[in-house]
């Protein structure tokens, strides 16, 4: 991948608009820049008639909609390509064919932003680790910028840019995949680095390897988890490496110190943040959360009263494992960004009592046996439901009570009848949403769509 020099004479294509605003503000950007700019993608429907009536203040705008054959490539000289689309597209395919630059929304970001940039990636986490690092940072007298894979484009901030700020930016495996070799970022964040996405990326050492380039383009430092084989063995030019423990903290590590997170940038004694007891986040997942975002945060210079600060009073995002709704004694708790077990395994790990289970959705890997040894002994029933629902029933083999649906619609209810006071729901997919759904926030919206109208019911028939 390549990104564009500054000559805004040239036609730019930028293929597929997607649905969380990095296509748009590419146009934007490319637009304020002098750059002439075609826009194609497959759909022509109603999902883009917002987008393009965004985009209705930009002049000179070439829509192509609804097709993508070869004659879209004519007169292009950069192809911006979104992050969602594969490299075995036919168009992203003709266009390396004939030799167009190709690059992508996160590099235009990357190659003209003047201040520092901290990145975060890993397999779970990245957007809770992120938010934390950027309200780490806000507390602790920095001015800082977020956005990325987390939902919005750095792009849109250039007004705002400067020199002596700090953006963090929340970057996937498909967008480290392309992210051009010469670009770099200040310091480099890494949630546990486990299974995911083997489905784009081919193999699980692929995905690994993706991950991996973020650490070979840090400048500065990078901090993972010590006990974490794969993030452990990337290899970087950074200064600092930092990691973080359960075990109290030693030099350049984080750490639990007598129920405080705790940490050690060098030789000197510990630096106390916050106590686990003070935390409104759930679960051991999130303690290393804080950890890592503390430690990025510490590193460019945010107060240690303002991360403690920060991580007080963070909330837990939407969708990451917050209790949603105490219901006739019950507790129903959301962990709907849950796309692979890890994710569900350490929702089930943070809660207490008999716990019924909702999951389902599409396998990125087939590997229904897996799910099934990470959820049983956790769960009092499994209430399953998508593609994944009759293959997992059947690796699940009565080993804990389990019903079987076409949707979440009707499993839903299910895991409700089956808890009793003191029990909780969990809503935890482990699985792709694509089978019945864009993405995972549509299938996470459709759960509290469901939820409301559930009570909705109930509160009628009362």
């Amino acid at each position: 991948m390549n990104t564009p020099a500054a000559n805004g004479d040239d036609l730019v294509l930028v293929h597929g608009l997607g649905r969380f605003g990095g296509g748009r503000e590419a146009v934007r950007w490319l637009a304020r820049a002098g750059y002439r700019v075609r826009i194609a993608d497959k759909s022509a429907g109603d999902d883009l008639v917002a987008v393009r009536q965004a985009l209705a203040d930009v002049p000179g705008l070439d829509w192509q909609l609804g097709r993508e054959d070869d004659g879209v490539l004519e007169g292009v000289r950069w192809f911006v390509v979104n992050p969602a689309i594969p490299d075995q597209h036919p168009l992203f395919a003709a266009a390396r064919a004939r030799g167009i630059a190709c690059t992508q929304e996160c590099d235009l970001f990357l190659a003209h932003y003047p201040g520092r940039v901290v990145a975060v990636t890993g397999t779970n986490g990245k957007s809770t680790t992120s938010t934390l690092l950027h309200r780490a940072l806000q507390h602790g007298g920095q001015d800082a910028l977020l956005g990325g894979n987390i939902g919005h484009s750095l792009l849109a901030d250039d007004a705002h840019w400067r020199p002596d700020q700090v953006a963090v930016l929340e970057i996937s495996s498909f967008q480290l995949q392309r992210m051009a070799p010469d670009l770099r970022v200040h310091g480099a964040v890494f949630t546990r680095v486990l299974t995911d996405h083997i489905d784009r990326h081919g193999t699980l050492a692929a995905y690994h390897a993706a991950k991996g380039r973020l650490a070979a383009a840090a400048t500065a430092f990078v901090v993972h988890a010590a006990d974490d084989p794969v993030a452990s063995a990337y290899a970087s030019p950074a200064r600092l490496r930092l990691r973080y423990t359960g075990e109290p903290p030693a030099p350049r590590s984080a750490g639990r110190l007598d129920g405080f997170l705790a940490l050690r940038l060098d030789a000197g004694p510990p630096e106390c943040v916050v106590h686990e007891d003070a935390l409104r986040l759930l679960g051991a997942f999130q303690v290393e959360n804080v950890m890592a975002a503390s430690l990025a945060a510490r590193c460019v210079g945010a107060s240690l009263h303002g991360i403690g600060l920060a991580m007080a009073t963070a909330a837990p995002l939407p969708f990451r494992l917050q209790l949603l709704a105490v219901r006739d004694g019950v507790r129903i708790y959301d962990n709907g960004v849950s796309t692979e077990v890890e994710s569900t395994r350490s929702a089930l790990q943070a809660l207490r009592g008999a716990v019924h289970w909702l999951g389902g959705g599409k396998s990125k890997d087939g590997d229904y046996r897996k799910v099934a040894d990470a959820v049983v002994g956790h769960v009092a029933s499994a209430h399953l439901f998508g593609a994944a629902a009759t293959p997992l029933a059947a690796a699940i083999a009565g080993a804990v009570p389990t019903s079987v649906s076409t949707t979440l619609r009707e499993a839903l209810p299910k895991a409700l009848a089956a808890a009793k006071p003191g029990d909780a729901v969990l809503w935890s997919p482990a699985f792709a949403s694509f089978d019945q759904y864009p993405n995972f926030r549509a299938r996470a919206l459709e759960f509290h769509a469901l939820l409301g109208a559930s009570r909705a019911e109930r509160g009628a028939a009362l």
